[in-house]
């Protein structure tokens, strides 16, 4: 279970472009957009992801990163680039106001 702890902290999480980012949580209007988006996912890696379920891990991404590096939201292609499974997991749990449990790359 995911332990909430002193959010205006930030937690900082290394992207597959090995950029380390602070990802902060969502603001409610966020929220609104990206729980439209969250709603949809299903991200089983046992069933295998389809087109439509990585579209919607990029949207869900693109609005947690508008106000951490609007850039890369609003740059689908270098956004996919910049995603793997780990860090979208960080991301998400990061953008709720979850601990991430990560380990760095190296």
């Amino acid at each position: 279970m995911a332990v909430n702890k002193d959010l205006r902290e930030g937690q900082e999480i290394v992207f597959a472009d090995g950029v380390k980012r602070k990802v902060f949580p969502l603001t409610i209007r966020q929220l609104r957009n990206f729980m439209k988006i969250a709603d949809q996912l299903n991200v089983d890696t046992e069933q295998g992801l389809t087109d439509k379920d990585i579209d919607n891990m990029v949207s869900a991404a693109s609005i947690a990163l508008q106000k951490i590096d609007p850039d890369l939201a609003n740059d689908e292609d270098a956004l996919e680039d910049a995603l793997d499974l780990r860090c979208f997991g960080a991301l998400m749990a990061a953008s709720m106001g979850n601990e991430v449990d990560q380990v760095p790359n190296e």
